[in-house]
């Protein structure tokens, strides 16, 4: 199981608006999320900064499938969809 705290400092990624979406992701949304998204947020968390900041904010199409509702669900919870 992934540490909460391993998670968040994942989260934290250098550049604001990402450390804004993920970070309140984790925190409002996560815990009540059932095993696959929790599953695909840890995933998520691999993507290279720039592509994360071009699906998140810039509303790039995400490359890797599967991902499009997280995505989606990580803007929506913070109002930037």
């Amino acid at each position: 199981m992934r540490s909460f705290e391993k998670l968040k400092w994942r989260c934290r990624r250098g550049v604001v608006e990402l450390d804004i979406l993920l970070l309140h992701y984790l925190e409002t949304h996560y815990l009540p999320a059932d095993q696959d998204e929790r599953n695909r947020f840890a995933g998520l968390l691999e993507w290279e900064d720039d592509e994360l900041l071009a699906v998140l904010v810039g509303g790039k199409k995400p490359v890797v499938s599967g991902f499009a509702a997280l995505i989606g669900k990580i803007r929506n919870v913070t109002a930037l969809s």
